[in-house]
C-alpha cells in the first residue's frame, strides 16, 4: 500500500501508472472530471490494454470536449467512455490484477502534477487480503448501471454547451435550468436511500450466480462438443471426462492463439468473434482436432494431473490431506500455480531485499501459507475445500463458491473464485467443468460475454 500525495511525498499517479500499465490488460477509470492530456488516456497506450472510462455529465461539461473526441475518434471497443449524470464524484483507477488508486485526484494535469492531492494505492494482493476485490467489482458494476455510453449526439450536445459556457460563466443557475429542459441523459437524483451491507452483498451474490450459471452452461455445451468424435484429437481417449477435455481444449486455444508472449489478446478476439461465437468455437475445435500432439502439455493434465486431483478431492479423502499432498494439489491447479507468481514476498514473511525464487518454490510458499491459514471463524483451507465440494446440495455448489470468496466463515486470502471454480471442476468435471481466469479469457476470446474473475 502506498500513500499518494504528489509533491508532498514524491509519490505521483504517473509513476504508478507507468509501472502498472504493462502488468494489466484492463484499466477501469472512474473519475468525475477530466481535461488536458491525461497520461492514462493517451492514444499511444498499448493496444492490448482495454480502457474503460466513466466521467461525469452535467451542465459544466466536466469531461473536456477534446477528451470526448479522442474516445469517439479511436473507434475502438477497447477504448470506451461512459458518462454518469449529476451526482458522480468518484476518483478511482483500477489496473486489474495489479492494484487500485482511491483518492482525490481528477484526470487533469493539475491534479496529477501540481495540486495537493491525497489518495491510497492498494495492490492486488492487498485487495484480496482485505476482501476488497468483490467490493471494487461491485462498485464498477453498479456505476455502469447508472452510466450512458458516449455517442455522437451527446458529444455534439456537449460541444455546443461548452461554447455557450464561455461567455456566460456568471449565469450558472440560468444555464443549468436551460440545460435541464433539453438534456439527452435524464437527471439522476441523489441516492438518498442507501442499501445496507447485507442487501448490497445479496445483490452482488445474485449477480455472480446469474453469470456463473450462464457460463457453466456454455462450458457444458463445449464439453459435449469437444469430447465427441467430430472434434476430439486422436491422442485423447474418449473415456476422459468431458469437462477435462473442455478445459484442456480452452487451455491450448488460449496459450496457442490468444496469449502472445506476455500479451493476452482476448479483448481484441472478443470484438472479432462476438457476433458469431459458434463459428469461432467451430474453427477452434477444428484446429484442436487436427493436432497430432498436445501443444502445451495438455496430455499431462489429462492423463496424470486430472486423475491425481480427482482422487485427492474425493469426499472420504479430502479432510485427511497432508501438507505434502496439498503442495502437490497446488502444483496441479492452474489458478494456484499462476497466483503463486503474483503473491508478494512480504505475505510470506520476507523483508527486502526479496529473494529470487523458481516457480515451484513460489508454489511451495503459497501452499504452506494456505495450509496454515484460517478463516475469520477458524476454518482451515482443507475444511473450506470440503465445504466447497460437499457442504450442501450439489446444485448449490456455485453458492459455495461465493462463500469461499466472501464469507467470514469460509474465506481465506489467496484462495478465491478462480481457484474454487477450478477445484470443483477437477472434483466433478462432468457436472462442473473447471473454470478459472484463463478459462474465462479463452471464452471471451471466442466471443462469449463472460466475466473474468480475478483471484
Amino acid at each position: 500500500m502506498k500513500f499518494v500525495a504528489g509533491g508532498i511525498n514524491g509519490e505521483y499517479l504517473k509513476g504508478i501508472h507507468l509501472s502498472a500499465k504493462n502488468k494489466t490488460d484492463s484499466i477501469k477509470i472512474a473519475v468525475a472530471y477530466a481535461s488536458g492530456d491525461p497520461e492514462i488516456l493517451k492514444d499511444n497506450l498499448q493496444d492490448n490494454v482495454k480502457i474503460t472510462f466513466w466521467g461525469r455529465y452535467d451542465s459544466t461539461v466536466p469531461v473536456s470536449v477534446p477528451i470526448l473526441k479522442r474516445f469517439l475518434d479511436k473507434q475502438s471497443p477497447n477504448y470506451e467512455c461512459k458518462l454518469v449524470p449529476d451526482i458522480f464524484h468518484a476518483k478511482i483507477i483500477w489496473w486489474e490484477d495489479h492494484g487500485a488508486y482511491i483518492g482525490s485526484a481528477n484526470l487533469t494535469d493539475r491534479a496529477w502534477y501540481n495540486n495537493i492531492e491525497a489518495g491510497i494505492f492498494i495492490t492486488h494482493e492487498e485487495l484480496l487480503e482485505n476482501n476488497l476485490l468483490e467490493e471494487l467489482t461491485g462498485f464498477f458494476d453498479d456505476l455502469d448501471a447508472f452510466s450512458t455510453p458516449l455517442t455522437d449526439e451527446i458529444y455534439k450536445e456537449l460541444c455546443e454547451l461548452e461554447l455557450k459556457n464561455r461567455p456566460f460563466e456568471k449565469q450558472e443557475n440560468q444555464k443549468e435550468d436551460e440545460f435541464d429542459k433539453k438534456r439527452l441523459i435524464p437527471k439522476l437524483n441523489p441516492l438518498i436511500r442507501i442499501p445496507d451491507k447485507k442487501e448490497k452483498k445479496e445483490k452482488r451474490k445474485n449477480n455472480f450466480l446469474k453469470e456463473w450459471y450462464a457460463t457453466l452452461q456454455i462450458l457444458r455445451n463445449i464439453a459435449l462438443k469437444v469430447s465427441g468424435d467430430d472434434y476430439r484429437p486422436g491422442w485423447i481417449n474418449k473415456n476422459i471426462p468431458h469437462g477435462v477435455q473442455a478445459d484442456q481444449f480452452l487451455h491450448a486455444y488460449y496459450y496457442s492463439q490468444v496469449k502472445q508472449g506476455n500479451i493476452a489478446l482476448h479483448h481484441q478476439y472478443y470484438e472479432k468473434n462476438r457476433k458469431n461465437p459458434d463459428e469461432a468455437l467451430r474453427l477452434a475445435m477444428t484446429w484442436w482436432k487436427a493436432l497430432h500432439e498436445a501443444p502445451h502439455s495438455e496430455d499431462v493434465m489429462i492423463n496424470d494431473w486430472a486423475i491425481y486431483l480427482k482422487s485427492h478431492f474425493e469426499k472420504e479423502r479430502i479432510l485427511s490431506t497432508t501438507a505434502t499432498e496439498f503442495f502437490e494439489i497446488c502444483c496441479k491447479v492452474h489458478a494456484l500455480r499462476d497466483h503463486a507468481l503474483r503473491v508478494r514476498y512480504s505475505v510470506f514473511g520476507f523483508t527486502p531485499p526479496y529473494p529470487q525464487m523458481k516457480h515451484d518454490e513460489r508454489i511451495k510458499l503459497l501452499s504452506e501459507y494456505l495450509y496454515k491459514s484460517k478463516s475469520n471463524t477458524g476454518k482451515s483451507i482443507i475444511e473450506s475445500i470440503y465445504h466447497l465440494l460437499y457442504g450442501g446440495a450439489q446444485d448449490k455448489t456455485p453458492d459455495r463458491i461465493w462463500d469461499i470468496a466472501n464469507s467470514d466463515e469460509w474465506s481465506i486470502p489467496h484462495f478465491g473464485i478462480s481457484s474454487a471454480g477450478e477445484v470443483i471442476g477437477w472434483a466433478m468435471p462432468d457436472i462442473f467443468p473447471p473454470r478459472n481466469g484463463r478459462t474465462s479469457k479463452a471464452l471471451t476470446a471466442l466471443g462469449f460475454n463472460v466475466k473474468i474473475h480475478s483471484e
